[in-house]
């Protein structure tokens, strides 16, 4: 159930700039107990979302290729004091989403992927499988509505859109559904309209109160239906500044807006850093 009466709280952080201290040199503070964080970094064009919550991190997609796993990812993860991945969450067999999965199955230890890829080939895929072979990584491929196994006060469900409806990489992406507390949210990969009616079908309960905007904010997603079905109220959109996409398109901005959500995009706002204790939500931006 969404939070009634979202008490929302919104800070602009330029990491490396407060307390006077030199760029890249500050430290977030400690994740309070009984917490749960979301963090959708800005690696441009492509997704990599962070999920915390005492001491386990999920890593939901990789970015978009090896050097940015590298320059951005991995940095960041380190300055977060993520030293290891109780699992990685792969929701789909797109470059901009699995290209750094191969590098940071090489640099930390990751104890499961997720792989939402079915009948797709992508010559990625089996370098990320040869890695994950390499490191001991258990490689499971979640079926739908399955609970996953993540941490005992989250609640963590795996949807995915029906093979006879969803056509294409895209519409098989892996929905993830996240619940702490009240709070409720939604996590879309880069699903389309055929995916967004099939799960406005069959699953119950899509109210959430933060969207992770399907595909970028793509026009070919965010339909009326589904964002009617959802009804956020914070709604993020990873996206490259300037990319050859036109991602986000205004009338999902528009469409978005009309729902009353506040939206926030990496392209414009850096790194997007939702926070919820299950009863509040805060949302933070932060610049590195």
């Amino acid at each position: 159930m969404a939070i009634v009466g979202l008490l929302l709280f919104i800070a602009l952080v330029v990491l490396g700039q407060a307390v006077g201290g030199p760029p890249g040199r500050s430290t977030p503070p400690p994740l309070p107990p009984g917490e749960l964080e979301l963090r959708v970094f800005d690696v441009g064009q492509g997704d990599a979302i962070l999920l915390r919550f005492g001491e386990r991190a999920l890593l939901v997609d990789a970015g978009p290729d090896p050097q940015t796993a590298r320059q951005v990812l991995l940095p960041r993860l380190a300055r977060l004091g993520v030293d290891r991945l109780d699992a990685l969450a792969l929701t789909h067999a797109d470059a901009d989403h699995i290209g750094g999965a191969a590098d940071i199955l090489k640099a930390l230890p990751v104890s499961a992927i997720w792989m939402a890829a079915k009948d797709h080939a992508h010559p990625l895929l089996s370098v990320i499988e040869a890695a994950a072979h390499r490191a001991g990584t258990v490689l499971e491929r979640p079926v739908d509505g399955q609970i996953l196994d993540w941490h005992p006060a989250v609640s963590l469900q795996a949807l995915f859109a029906s093979p006879d409806v969803a056509r294409g990489d895209n519409n098989q992406s892996m929905v993830l559904r996240v619940r702490v507390g009240e709070a409720d949210i939604l996590l879309t990969g880069d699903i389309e309209r055929a995916a967004e009616r099939d799960l406005v079908a069959r699953a119950s309960g899509l109210e959430a109160d933060v969207l992770k905007v399907a595909h970028h904010g793509a026009g070919t997603s965010s339909s009326h239906e589904f964002l009617a079905a959802v009804q956020p109220q914070v709604a993020i959109i990873s996206a490259g500044l300037g990319n050859a996409f036109n991602h986000p398109r205004d009338d999902v901005l528009q469409r978005l807006r009309a729902m009353g959500a506040h939206v926030f995009r990496t392209d414009l706002a850096g790194d997007v850093v939702v926070r919820t204790d299950g009863q509040r939500i805060t949302v933070a931006l932060e610049r590195v």
